[in-house]
């Protein structure tokens, strides 16, 4: 007895349609790179700029030194900043939740926030080639 087999779909049909279905799935598995940022986050340059003077205030403070001779300790330091950028502290770590959140973004921030400061390391040197920047 021979047993026939049947298909739905003769190999030369399927055949056409595999590489669309390899682009849809190629396409569907691409993530987003754009992330939308609601109005209360702040904005990418902010945070930027904000982490970059809470890590110098950090470095500061841990070698005893404070920008403000009123702020006797990291916290009274850390509210004078936020203060000079017109911030609260829920303002602030609602951001840093977000970009938490939000692992690439928060690493583009941060590679932002290491430039910064390596730029100011380099002019607190007196250097004038900055590291990762080639000078013509």
């Amino acid at each position: 007895m021979q047993v026939m087999v049947i298909t739905m779909f003769p190999k030369k049909r399927i055949a056409k349609f595999l590489p669309f279905v390899f682009i849809y799935f190629l396409l569907s598995c691409h993530s987003k790179s754009y992330v939308a940022i609601p109005a209360n986050i702040l904005p990418p340059d902010s945070m930027t700029t904000i982490l970059s003077e809470i890590h110098v205030l950090q470095a500061s403070v841990q070698q005893g030194y404070t920008p403000n001779p009123k702020d006797t300790n990291f916290d009274e330091a850390y509210q004078s900043l936020l203060q000079k950028h017109h911030l609260t502290d829920s303002t602030y770590k609602q951001s840093m939740q977000f970009y938490c959140d939000h692992a690439r973004l928060l690493d583009s921030v941060y590679e932002k926030v290491l430039s910064n400061l390596n730029q100011q390391k380099a002019e607190l040197m007196g250097e004038k080639h900055i590291p990762g920047k080639q000078t013509k």
